[in-house]
């Protein structure tokens, strides 16, 4: 097809909000789409399509009118081009790999660009000359979100991200430019928020410090950081909420104002470069609806509630300075909030001083090069002008209302054009200009338009399945004149048959509907058919109609059955429909529905062969689609129904040939008008056009972009010469092919003629063909009236809600049943939201009804009759005895809602069933994972054993088994450790001197007395004769012995220990862990041994007391007792193991048994039965046992006591007056059995009293033996406790010393990284400077010449100019010197009067072109002819004008290299600052390196030893908290009793010569006291006679005649007075007070003392009770034990006794003395008191 010719863009319409800048005076341009849209202040618009490949960002240069462009490729280009001629000015390359994400010009010449993603670069460009200047790299992980340059000060550049602000200044030397980076740290959100500034970690405890040798380190250095990680380690910490900038604007003085995210505002000076919040939007009040508001607030009336809004318009809130820009009268700020505000920056306080309301959410801001008006942008999708300083200025300038489209058509007369948005925003455009004509809102979401070709009618498919007729006769004024609703869910498909008839719909159920198309038939739905067969099920992707010259329409849609969009279409559906279907559709339909017979419409659904994207379907049933595997274009050919096989499952429509597609999958494939040309368009965001019969040779376009979606809809004009496409950008374009652009180049071809000629042709055919019908149809939907929702009923809240009608018809069922009568449902009434298809359907039901009432009538009879049956049952099955009745649900008729039910209820009990056994499954995981860590992986298992009479407990120490490589370690130590000490031995044996050496060895083999075990019989520290040693938790050396250490009379005693004062080295710190583990484990083994035995004892015990209990119970059952018996049992805490055993009877529930453990357990009872009953048969062994010793094998005592003496018969037959002889005696006989009887009961029960009583008190003996036992364990186990934990602080302190020397060795390593770093930055700053210097050398040398070329210039004046006499010689030299005065910078008439703040700051390009034009004017007038002196001949003149204007020239050069080489040496110099800071920064570094190495040595000998000191042997006042011992000293005792010793031999000599001089110093004290008396008597004479010579006035006297209120003075002193009594009364009032509150305290105090007396008294007679009990007990035992020893311990307590009673006296004499000592030095010797400061 590209013989035809080529699409040119004609115009493009779209705006998403994104800048829009003036290029010129009145001209606005932004981006739309792939184009570049100019848009005049009077609405005049040019478009601009722009060359490159894809378009990225833009920028534009309002003084040089000219913008930049970026591509969006890989390798992108920056072209620039000059407006308004679009003339190439020049391409930037090799600034970027992938990307651009910034263009920004600076007032003069520059262009400053950031790629994107991979190497965020800021690079420098001259666009001018078209060179790259400098470059720079920015952090990838802070993506710039806003560039600009300072308008007055090219060289200063601002880049934000939402982390920091960074500031760049530009230094130039000559040609060579360099970026000098600023960071500017961004200020907190929250304004009462403070800045986390470092502090010094305090520790938790002061112990830690006691006597350690703190070395400081960077908080990196303590993480372990170096490199990167630890220089950003400050800002990877910082928590705090800051904020996020989003905007940026330059002030003419260099500082820069920044709008924030929220609505804050931050100013940056220009010299500090610092940033501070200038403003802080205000805190939002709390919501009145909140639970916080609401809470316990009780409002009694509307007007509570009625609160005053806030006017917020006069505040800055969040997302009201996404856009700002600096103004003469204050700074424009505007966003999200839909306000333009003038904000006083002035000020101290910022005010708002202008305001206008803008509506929408505002995106762009730019001012016109004269500041006069400004153009405010949109996401909307509108341009705003307006005038600063009038807010009723406000004109729209641009209204395009930015969405996605979703379908675009054309309307007859191929004059407009229209498209609809998703959000339902209906546009018509006209076809020429793309001017928006009108545009309405349906309001609600759009999926689908199409325009009919019939008359001018628009149809809309909206979500809700409505189809809405727009009437487009009055395209200025669209209106809805029809509404059907035809699907549930949206209308995806709308396409109308090529003659306007009807009009095919299509949605995502996969039904196609027939809509007629003329407005004479109302729009009215005709019939449907479905797409989704069994075999082909899936949502409609494509749709296409065309109509052959036999008026059949032949319909092809392709639909997805995988669920998949991407995949494309698997399966297409064909059907016919013909004049002859169409004219009896109640034959050709299967029902009142309309659904169509597959057969009358030949409908047909093939599987493709290939998945395709789109569908066209074309005459001689010819289907074009895109294919999904290789994206090209295919042609099918639909084969005739008897030609298809009989089963079509196996048939695949395979393609008859394949073109040339597009590179991207996915697309739509569509036909022309005239069906003549085929249009494909994709993702790939190109467009292809083709002739059917040359499908091989294509036009390509790309309207759009890929990355954004590419094409999402086209459409053809009538006469097929525009192209309309839209995109996902929202952009709607339009191609010709004939563009209107005078004398172009790019028209039709010869043979382009032509077909465009047939398109047109058939266009004109087809419009005269329907002119008729057009005309009738137009004037019917112009006659038609408008459509409102009350035409199909009343409002949503007029109609009664669907809730009350089913009520209502339920009552009435109800009513009817009450009553026994037949109810009959109403017929079904349409709702008004109802679907054509539902009212179709209610429709055949009404014809069921009709004919089928009869025999539902009869059901309801039979119905009524079963129901009648069925009560009578239930009635009769309530008066059977309960065992007979039937459940309620077995006279349920419906079995199948039965068995429904009950396979729902099995359901939910198989749910919770399964969730239960999930809880469970997830709970015995738990159990098990802390079972095995806590239980079984413990070598010793967690117990206790418990006291019999108290609370206490006394636990063993859990223990792990120790690792495998923890013990080959272990071994390791040892080994190397006893190697080291063998070593160490040999050394000192070696150096040691023979005599030692025999007095070391015969001390070694003198035995030694073994070590104690306990720390009680040790003495805590004291050896035998009494004298202290050292106690310590760990060796401090080899002089001393285990015994001594702590840790050894516990069990964790070793000789390889390392002394404290050894362990520099981290192997040695290293090994002296394992062995302090190793001996904690040893400890800990030692006293679980010891526990093992305490709770076999109390096994033991428990088993004795269950042994006694079974007699006391035995006696107690004898003597019928009631008393409690004490049965103690192990614990919980004794036997952990129950806990991992469930007991039947700790399950409160009933236990659930399976049917199978039923049957079981039935089968164990039953068996245990006949085994009883086998028992209970004929057993001979217990019936010897009865017939021979009365059932019993052994005659017990009291069994016999237990029995009766037989009463003679005669004396319950007889009196005892009848009784004989005989009967009397044997009376006698029975009564004295009786009493021997109750004898033998009494003294026997007597007995068991005293066994039991005996029993009773060895049970408590041993338990309270017991205790004591335990009780001894617990205090071991304290102090054991006490040692292991004194080993593990030791072992903490080494694994910190450790930790530190970790620290130490991380800082070193990055120092010298740092240092490593700086030098390498030194060496490059060193090569600058030496490239500056040569540099600067070099042009100077050259200004050099050029200053010597200009003298000599000057000095040749004579020479030149020696054919001329001398007094014209002196006037033309004196013309020579003339210059034209200095150009005074003033700005052009009327910018006195513009609103530019940078007017006063002309940029730099400016400056010099005002300069060149002003030096140029100034030449001219100067080489005028009038200048010229009389006689002097033109050629001279001409001469020296010529000459003149090479001198000034020369001069201007060298004023310009003047200028460049101070700027170059201000570059050197810079640079040599530079390397003196990088010198300066290394010998800082060197000097903390070397004060850490030192720092690290000290570290590693200042060791840390660990003391186990006595109270009175710490002489430092601990105060409070724990003491930091830093500043304190360890002295050994002898040097402190030297000391004191010498202290009071001192004082006691300084005490007698104090003495001395007391006594003598006492005379003359009294002497002087005698002439100071004498002295003063004189002065009292003299006194007393000046008295009497002169009056003197007092001061009393004076202040009497000075003060001229003198008595209003003595009154205020005196109501001082009075106030200071008043509060001295009240202050004794309240003293009073707080003591009678003291008295009645010590009142309550004593009453309770007092009761504590009585209870005390009370307890007391108890205890004397309990010891004569135990006294009573212990004569009667005394004679079963030997007081052999009694007495000699007797009198050895006594003796122990005697000794404390006099060693507490002397102690109390001693301390008298010292005391007495100690005052008397206090008061005799003041010197020798310490004064503590």
């Amino acid at each position: 097809m590209d013989q035809i010719g080529n699409l040119e863009l004609s115009w493009a319409q779209g705006y998403n909000g994104g800048n829009a800048t003036y290029i010129d005076k009145d001209v606005i341009c932004y981006l739309c789409g792939n184009n570049i849209k100019f848009i005049a202040e009077d609405g005049a618009e040019t478009v601009f399509n722009f060359p490159g490949e894809g378009i990225g960002p833009f920028a534009a240069h309002s003084l040089s009118r000219c913008f930049a462009v970026a591509e969006q490729c890989m390798n992108p280009k920056i072209y620039l081009f000059v407006y308004p001629t679009f003339r190439q000015m020049t391409i930037l390359e090799k600034g970027a790999q992938l990307e651009y994400s910034h263009l920004v010009f600076s007032s003069s010449d520059y262009l400053c660009s950031l790629s994107g993603i991979p190497e965020f670069e800021l690079t420098l460009w001259n666009f001018v000359e078209g060179t790259k200047l400098s470059t720079f790299a920015l952090s990838a992980a802070n993506i710039p979100t806003s560039l600009s340059f300072n308008p007055a000060n090219w060289r200063q550049m601002c880049v934000c991200s939402e982390k920091n602000i960074t500031l760049l200044n530009i230094e130039q030397s000559d040609k060579y430019y360099v970026m000098q980076p600023t960071r500017v740290r961004l200020p907190p959100t929250d304004p009462d928020a403070e800045e986390e500034d470092e502090r010094d970690e305090i520790p938790t405890r002061a112990s830690t410090r006691m006597t350690r040798y703190t070395i400081d380190v960077p908080k990196a250095a303590k993480a372990g950081l170096t490199g990167e990680m630890a220089e950003n380690l400050d800002d990877i910490q910082d928590k705090t909420d800051r904020v996020k900038p989003v905007s940026q604007v330059w002030t003419p003085i260099g500082d820069l104002y920044i709008g924030c995210k929220g609505g804050q505002l931050i100013k940056v000076d220009g010299e500090t470069l610092k940033g501070r919040v200038i403003y802080y939007p205000p805190k939002a009040p709390p919501t009145p609806g909140s639970r916080m508001s609401s809470a316990g607030i009780q409002r009694e009336s509307m007007v509570d509630i009625q609160q005053p809004e806030q006017d917020v318009s006069d505040m800055l809130l969040d997302g009201s300075v996404d856009c700002i820009s600096l103004h003469k009268g204050g700074l424009y700020c505007a966003g999200q909030d839909g306000t333009l505000r003038l904000v006083d920056i002035k000020s101290r306080d910022v005010s708002v001083l202008e305001k206008c309301n803008i509506g929408v959410p505002v995106t762009s801001l730019s001012f016109s090069p004269s500041y006069r008006r400004v153009a405010i942008g949109s996401s909307n999708g509108t341009l705003h002008l307006y005038e600063p300083g009038a807010p009723q200025s406000m004109k729209l300038l641009k209204d395009l209302h930015h969405g996605q489209f979703v379908g675009i058509s054309v309307l007859p007369g191929n004059e407009n054009c229209v498209t609809a948005r998703e959000d339902g925003e209906i546009q018509v455009w006209t076809i020429d200009k793309g001017a928006l004509v009108s545009s309405y809102t349906l309001g609600m979401p759009v999926f689908s338009l199409a325009c009919s070709p019939m008359l001018n009618v628009c149809a809309v498919g909206s979500a809700g399945g409505y189809v809405y007729y727009l009437d487009m006769n009055n395209v200025e004024q669209p209106r809805i004149v029809q509404r059907v609703r035809v699907y549930e869910g949206p209308v995806t498909k709308l396409v109308y048959e090529d003659e306007g008839r009807y009009l095919l719909s299509a949605s995502e159920d996969g039904q196609v509907f027939i809509i007629d198309g003329r407005a004479t038939a109302g729009f009215k739905p005709l019939a449907h058919t479905e797409t989704q067969s069994k075999d082909a099920k899936g949502e409609i992707q494509a749709l296409s109609a065309y109509t052959d010259s036999k008026n059949t329409v032949h319909v092809v849609v392709t639909h997805n059955t995988t669920n998949n969009k991407r995949m494309g279409a698997n399966y297409l559906t064909a059907f016919e429909v013909t004049e002859d279907v169409m004219r009896d559709l109640r034959y050709n339909c299967h029902s009142l529905k309309f659904d169509f017979k597959d057969k009358s419409i030949n409908k047909v659904s093939l599987k493709l062969a290939v998945p395709a994207y789109g569908c066209a379907v074309a005459e001689s049933s010819t289907i074009y689609t895109m294919a999904q595997n290789n994206r090209s274009v295919q042609q099918h050919t639909l084969p005739a129904i008897d030609e298809l096989p009989k089963d079509l499952k196996q048939f695949q429509l395979e393609p008859v040939s394949e073109f040339t597609g597009h590179q991207l999958p996915g697309g739509r494939v569509l036909l022309s008008p005239h069906h003549k040309w085929l249009a494909t368009y994709g993702t790939d965001g190109s467009v292809m056009l083709r002739t059917i019969g040359q499908m091989d040779k294509t036009v390509t376009i790309t309207p759009h972009d890929y990355r954004i979606g590419g094409v999402k809809v086209m459409a053809f004009a009538e006469d097929s010469q525009n192209i309309f496409t839209t995109g996902f950008d929202g952009t709607l374009t339009c191609y010709s092919w004939n563009p209107p652009l005078p004398q172009s180049e790019r028209s039709y071809t010869p043979t382009g003629i032509g077909k465009a000629k047939s398109a047109m042709e058939a266009a004109r055919a087809k419009k005269s063909r329907m002119m008729s019908s057009q005309k009738e149809e137009n004037d019917c939907i112009a006659n038609m009236s408008e459509w409102t929702p009350d035409d199909y009923g009343r409002s949503s809240t007029d109609r009664p809600p669907l809730v009350s009608r089913e009520d209502k018809e339920k009552q009435k069922r109800n009513e009817a049943l009450e009553r026994d009568e037949i109810y009959k449902t109403p017929t079904p009434t349409p709702e008004d939201d109802a679907t054509w298809l539902q009212v179709q359907e209610l429709e055949s039901f009404k014809e069921e009804d009709k004919q089928y009432a009869d025999v539902k009538k009869n059901l309801r009879v039979s119905i009524r009759d079963m129901r009648r049956t069925l009560q009578g049952m239930l009635k009769n099955n309530a008066t059977l005895p309960e065992i007979e009745q039937l459940d309620r649900h077995e006279f349920d008729l419906d079995i199948e809602e039965q068995l429904r039910l009950q396979a729902e209820a099995d359901q939910e009990v198989e749910r919770v069933r399964e969730e239960i056994e999930f809880e469970n499954l997830a709970k015995m995981y738990l159990r098990e994972m802390i079972k095995r860590e806590c239980w079984d992986n413990m070598v010793v298992k967690g117990r206790a054993v418990q006291a019999f009479n108290s609370n206490l407990e006394v636990s063993n120490f859990p223990m792990r088994e120790r690792p495998q490589t923890f013990i080959k370690m272990l071994e390791t130590v040892k080994k190397r450790r006893t190697i080291e000490i063998a070593e160490a031995k040999a050394m000192d044996d070696r150096n040691m001197p023979l005599p030692k050496r025999k007095a070391k060895k015969e001390m070694i083999e003198t035995p030694q007395k073994p070590a104690q075990t306990t720390a009680d019989d040790e003495g805590e520290g004291e050896d035998d004769e009494g004298k202290e040693l050292p106690s310590t938790t760990g060796s401090l050396g080899y002089h001393i012995s285990v015994k001594d250490i702590l840790g050894a009379l516990y069990g964790g005693g070793s000789e390889l220990f390392y002394s404290q004062f050894e362990l520099n080295s981290r192997d040695q710190k290293i090994n002296q862990i394992v062995l302090l583990e190793d001996a904690i484990h040893r400890i800990k083994q030692v006293f679980n041994k010891e526990f093992d035995d305490l709770f076999i004892k109390k096994e033991q015990e428990i088993g004795k007391i269950k042994e006694k209990n079974k007699r006391i119970k035995k006696i107690i059952a004898d003597l019928d007792l009631v008393e409690d018996i004490i049965e103690p049992s192990l614990g919980v805490a004794e036997k952990p193991e129950t806990l991992l055993t469930v007991e039947d009877d700790e399950v409160k529930v009933e236990k659930f048994y399976t049917p199978e453990q039923k049957k079981a357990m039935e089968k164990q009872q039953k068996e245990e039965e006949e085994r009883r009953a086998r028992e209970r048969g004929d057993n001979v062994r217990e019936r010897a046992l009865n017939q021979m010793m009365g059932g019993v094998l052994e005659i017990k005592k009291e069994d016999e006591l237990k029995k009766d003496v037989p009463k003679p018969p005669f004396m319950a037959q007889k009196e005892e007056s009848d009784w004989t002889e005989e009967e009397q005696k044997i009376a006698k006989e029975y009564e004295r059995k009786v009493k021997e009887l109750a004898e033998e009961r009494e003294k026997f029960r007597k007995q068991l009293e005293t066994e039991l009583r005996k029993n009773q008190s060895l049970i408590q003996d041993g338990m309270t033996g017991f205790d004591d036992m335990l009780n001894t364990v617990f205090m071991k186990k304290i102090k054991v406790m006490m040692v292991i934990y004194q080993e593990e602080l030791k072992i903490l302190r080494l694994r910190y010393s450790l930790l530190v020397e970790e620290e130490l060795e991380t800082r070193e390593s990055e120092l010298n990284r740092l240092i490593e770093h700086k030098k390498h930055l030194k060496q490059l700053a060193a090569q600058s400077v030496i490239e500056a210097r040569k540099n600067v050398d070099a042009y100077r040398e050259q200004y050099d010449i050029l200053l010597a070329e200009d003298k000599v210039m000057d000095k040749a004046f004579k020479r030149e100019f020696n054919d001329v006499s001398a007094v014209q010689q002196d006037q033309l030299y004196r013309l020579f010197k003339r210059r034209p005065r200095a150009l005074k910078l003033t700005r052009a008439d009327g910018e006195n009067m513009l609103p530019n703040p940078f007017a006063d700051r002309p940029s730099t390009a400016r400056q010099n072109a005002q300069s060149k034009a002003y030096m140029d004017g100034a030449m001219d007038d100067l080489d005028k002819e009038s200048n010229c002196p009389e006689g002097v001949e033109p050629h001279i003149w001409q001469r020296l004008c010529m000459y003149r204007r090479q001198k000034v020239e020369n001069e201007n050069l060298v004023k310009i290299r003047a200028s460049t080489l101070a700027e170059m040496q201000q570059f050197q110099q810079k640079r040599y600052e530079e390397d003196e800071v990088l010198r300066n920064e290394i010998d800082d570094i060197g000097e903390v390196l070397n004060k850490l190495r030192d720092d690290r040595a000290r570290f590693s000998l200042n060791l840390e030893v660990q003391l186990l000191l006595k109270q009175g042997q710490v002489e430092v006042d601990a105060g409070s908290f724990i003491h930091e011992y830093k500043d304190s000293a360890l002295i050994h005792r002898s040097v402190v009793e030297d000391l004191n010793g010498t202290i009071k031999q001192l004082g006691e000599s300084k005490i007698a010569s104090m003495v001395e001089s007391k006594d003598f110093r006492k005379g003359i004290i009294q002497l002087e006291w005698e002439h100071k008396k004498m002295l003063m008597v004189i002065e009292d004479l003299q006194n007393k006679m000046k008295d009497v010579q002169f009056m003197k006035v007092t001061r009393e006297i004076q202040l009497f005649l000075n003060s001229p209120d003198y008595e209003g003075r003595k009154s205020e002193e005196v109501g001082k007075l009075e106030l200071t009594i008043l509060q001295q009364k009240k202050i004794h009032e309240k003293t009073i007070d707080e003591k009678k509150k003291q008295i009645k305290e010590l009142d309550r105090s004593s009453k309770q003392k007092e009761n504590d007396n009585e209870q005390l008294l009370h307890e007391l007679e108890d205890l004397n009770v309990s010891v004569h009990e135990r006294k009573h007990i212990e004569q009667v035992n005394a004679d079963r034990r030997s007081d052999s020893g009694a007495e000699k311990r007797y009198q050895e307590i006594v003796q122990r006794r005697k000794l404390v009673d006099l060693a507490k006296a002397q102690a109390q004499e001693v301390a008298v003395l010292r005391a007495e000592v100690e005052r008397l030095r206090m008061r005799t010797f003041p010197a020798l008191v310490q004064v503590e400061h």
